[in-house]
């Protein structure tokens, strides 16, 4: 009974050090960075008192799959040593580490989340709830000082919309799961706060993005209901009469979107859009030059020598091509060779089979998986400390919520994949 107490107890820790590192990841870098170690520590320490030692087959899915990237990461550090100290380096360090840290995580916790009380996944989704409120607080104060720049949380603008945006959607999920009799009311307020902040950020992937997750969500067959309709219909009328009136440098970039598309077809690539085509042909270039993997000096020189030469030194694209390839396909091709594709295909395919095959729900595939893969196509997310941390903390939460009694073990899948 001790045995089964401790291990209880330490699974029931580790999952609220889960928790608290998903709702600091924007707002405070510190807190996220211990607690995601410790929520580690007592995953791991929780699974060897088990002493059962039984994996299911979900988390050891996913684990393995974040695992593969982890491991491409820390191979092409191993392979390409950096000369001098290189913010890419660094970077792909930090990554590394989290994402191979992060599959231990979800490993133990995912095999665990049956040990954990009901009362204290109960406490942790009110503390996941008051976390997205904060970090959206946090969000308005931040804006309410610098109002005539982009909002960015401690992070550039676009990886805190990424971020702000998987924290909404899972925020919205949990509350869609209760009992609550206004729980419509409290979603429509996550979502109308969330569209607030994402308009600040003015990121327009994002902004194009949110409101089609959330309709695939609530739009299928088990959801598609009268309450469901009219909810969606009162915020698209309310999103639309904000945008216009309140954030219109953000729908103006929205517009600008054929332009810059028109303005490239013309020979004029000097744009955020334009750039990322001239990158991405460069990418792809570099992949066929070197499709065992590079430095990072040596991809620059012959992304650099490809946009002189055919992408008419797009200087913007020459400006970028430095730090990434705002891609994360043509990223890990670039870098990590024809090893670094395939890790990420295997990461999505494992992700998706665990999904699909042995989970009651599929709410982690639409509203975690798919806004990964659709924004990893126009910038680059897994060299990126915090959105790597954040992707594993929130996968080892979508295992964790599970209700008790699903038996990852068995195969097949609950009716209900809400």
């Amino acid at each position: 009974m001790l045995r089964k107490l401790s291990t209880a107890n330490l699974a029931a820790i580790a999952f609220l050090f889960t928790i608290i590192a998903a709702s600091t990841s924007l707002t405070d870098s510190t807190i996220t960075r211990n607690a995601f170690y410790l929520a580690v520590f007592f995953a791991t320490a929780a699974f060897v008192i088990s002493k059962s030692w039984a994996i299911s087959r979900d988390a050891a899915l996913i684990s393995v799959a974040v695992f593969c990237i982890g491991l491409s990461q820390a191979v092409w550090l191993w392979r390409f040593p950096a000369s001098e100290v290189l913010e890419t380096h660094n970077e792909y360090l930090t990554s590394a580490t989290r994402l191979l840290c992060g599959a231990v995580l979800i490993m133990m916790l995912g095999s665990l989340h049956s040990q954990i009380n009901h009362k204290v996944k109960v406490f942790a989704k009110g503390l996941l709830i008051f976390g997205f409120f904060y970090t959206s607080g946090i969000g308005l104060y931040l804006h309410e000082q610098t109002p005539d720049l982009r909002l960015q949380i401690n992070t550039v603008s676009t990886i805190t919309a990424y971020i702000y945006t998987l924290q909404s959607l899972l925020t919205v999920y949990v509350i869609h799961k209760t009992s609550w009799r206004y729980k419509y009311i409290a979603i429509a307020i996550v979502i109308l706060l969330s569209l607030w902040i994402i308009f600040l950020t003015e990121t327009r992937a994002t902004l194009l993005s949110y409101p089609i997750f959330l309709l695939i969500f609530f739009c299928r067959r088990h959801h598609l209901t009268l309450k469901t309709i009219l909810l969606s219909a009162l915020i698209a009328i309310v999103m639309a009469t904000a945008a216009s009136h309140l954030f219109s440098t953000a729908t103006a970039r929205l517009t600008d979107i054929i332009n810059e598309i028109s303005n490239y077809q013309k020979g004029n690539g000097d744009t955020s859009l334009g750039s990322r085509i001239s990158m991405w042909k460069a990418g792809i270039h570099t992949i066929i030059q070197s499709p065992g993997g590079q430095s990072t000096d040596v991809r620059f020189a012959n992304a650099t020598q490809y946009i002189d030469s055919h992408e008419g030194g797009n200087p913007e694209a020459l400006r970028n091509i430095a730090y990434h390839l705002h891609n994360d396909f043509i990223e890990a091709g670039s870098l990590q060779g024809i090893a670094g594709i395939i890790a990420l295909l295997c990461f999505f395919t494992l992700v998706f089979l665990a999904s699909i095959r042995y989970m009651y729900t599929n709410a982690m595939l639409l509203l975690l998986i798919l806004p990964t893969i659709l924004i990893g196509m126009v910038d680059t997310l897994f060299i990126d400390q915090r959105f790597v941390t954040n992707l594993t903390l929130m996968l080892a939460i979508y295992l964790s919520l599970q209700p008790a009694s699903h038996n990852p073990s068995s195969c097949g899948v609950k009716e209900d994949k809400a």
